[in-house]
């Protein structure tokens, strides 16, 4: 598991993953839509809607990691 990894399992322990998946519906993003889309698409919607994405490195995140939380979500 690289370092990442453990900060990723780290922040989504303290809730940062969900505060981030919270902003995104919040900003009417339809979080089926991000599942379905690769990396770039789902940068482009989410910088259309406003949201900054350097959140994610604040929580050791990318956006991979974002698409997988959004299909947690959905499940």
């Amino acid at each position: 598991m690289g370092l990442g990894d453990m900060l990723g399992k780290a922040a989504g322990a303290l809730g940062g993953t969900d505060e981030i998946m919270s902003k995104i519906t919040e900003s009417g993003v339809d979080l089926s839509a991000l599942a379905g889309m690769d990396v770039d698409g789902v940068t482009g919607m989410l910088e259309e809607k406003g949201i900054d994405l350097s959140i994610l490195d604040k929580f050791g995140l990318s956006v991979e990691d974002l698409i997988e939380k959004a299909k947690e979500f959905i499940a």
